[in-house]
């Protein structure tokens, strides 16, 4: 197990530590389709478990994320989705798209998180970035 990760899963582990700028993880609602040949990762226990709120809550912390993607449906028919992305990722770039541009992108995923969540739109993209500083490839002055 890592040192001081929260992550438990080891295959949602390995994707966190090598997630690189611009690479995509896909926290999916229970119905999201996913594309041949990408990997997935079945957390899903039963209707609601995990919910998408408590997995996007843990990789938060887990990693360095340039910006959110969600379906700008979602803000109409999912307060519940649509207030952990308010909640959660203040002060990051949160970019809406049409739910069919988000299929669109699954093929690109390095990861899809498939959890219990069965409301609609319940998808949140997080796309990986880079923190220069703690990389020691800039200076803080």
């Amino acid at each position: 197990m890592q040192r001081g990760s929260a992550l438990l899963n080891q295959q949602l582990s390995a994707a966190v530590t090598g997630l690189r700028f611009g690479e995509i993880i896909v926290i999916a609602d229970a119905g999201l389709p996913v594309p041949a040949g990408v990997a997935t990762l079945d957390l899903a226990l039963t209707n609601g478990i995990p919910s998408v709120d408590a997995v996007v809550r843990v990789l938060k912390e887990e990693l360095v994320i340039e910006e959110v993607i969600i379906a700008a449906e979602m803000r109409k028919v999912n307060p519940t989705v649509s207030a952990t992305v308010d909640e959660v990722f203040t002060g990051t770039r949160v970019r809406e798209l049409p739910h069919d541009d988000i299929e669109e992108l699954l093929p690109t995923a390095r990861l899809i998180v498939q959890t219990g969540e069965t409301t609609p739109y319940g998808n949140v993209l997080l796309v990986g970035g880079l923190d220069f500083f703690a990389l020691g490839m800039a200076d803080g002055d």
